[in-house]
């Protein structure tokens, strides 16, 4: 019997663009040598780490004994 890859879950994620916002996201994919599902990928990471860093310096703003 053959070794079977773990079956990866899916999950649907819909947005509303208009064709016009389409077109430019998967413009700007293909620019970079992207996928639409790695672009998508890539900018949810990017996001994810601005709002840590943005946490994180909000919590540096409040630390004890700061002015």
């Amino acid at each position: 019997m053959k070794d079977q890859a773990p079956k990866t879950e899916r999950n649907l994620l819909q947005a509303c663009l208009s064709d016009n916002e389409k077109r430019n996201v998967q413009m700007m994919a293909a620019g970079q040598g992207l996928t639409l599902r790695q672009a998508t990928l890539a900018a949810f990471t990017a996001w994810a780490e601005k709002l840590r860093a943005q946490a994180a310096a909000a919590r540096s703003a409040k630390a004890p004994g700061q002015k």
